[in-house]
């Protein structure tokens, strides 16, 4: 579970305040999408066809192939 609390300083500006692997989750993404402009549209058109109930389950896939 993500917990993010603000708090703030002498400089009356707010932080936030993450743990290291959200940090270095974030950090990744930037990176991947720096890389590849479109990914962020790829994606986006990707979970609208899951919204729409376009998608295939693991457990599909496992019958299909016969894997266990």
């Amino acid at each position: 579970m993500n917990t993010i609390k603000t708090i703030t300083i002498k400089s009356k500006k707010p932080l936030i305040v993450i743990t290291a692997e959200e940090y270095e989750g974030m950090k990744e993404t930037i990176e991947l999408l720096s890389r590849n402009p479109r990914l962020a549209d790829e994606l986006k058109k990707e979970r609208e066809e899951m919204d729409k109930g376009k998608y295939i389950t693991l457990r599909d896939i496992k019958k299909r192939y016969r894997i266990r």
